[in-house]
């Protein structure tokens, strides 16, 4: 992944893009850095023994989780997926529709 994000960040560097594309092109940099800054430093923490921990707790990240999200640096980096990931709607039962009314 760290490569991966070395050679985007070297690609969009280097890629000549007209005045109106200039501000998404800095946007895309930026997201690039971020996102490669966070790979640095869940390897740094694997290195020192402290990767799979909360930087706020301390708690375990569940190895579940890292496998979603190996970046993550907090217990809380999942909670925005949990609130928002898609779960099966609701079965509602409507009495007065049956099958007559489709027949």
């Amino acid at each position: 992944m760290r490569e991966e994000l070395r050679a985007r960040l070297f690609d969009h560097s280097m890629f000549e893009m007209t005045n109106d594309d200039q501000g998404k092109n800095n946007t895309l940099i930026h997201h690039i850095k971020e996102e490669l800054q966070d790979v640095e430093r869940a390897l740094l923490k694997m290195d020192k023994g402290m990767y799979g921990y909360c930087e706020e707790t301390g708690e375990e990240i569940p190895f579940e989780k890292l496998r979603i999200l190996p970046t993550a640096r907090t217990i809380y980096d999942f909670y925005f997926q949990e609130l928002y990931e898609r779960k099966s709607l609701p079965q509602y039962d409507y009495p007065h529709l049956d099958e007559t009314y489709y027949s």
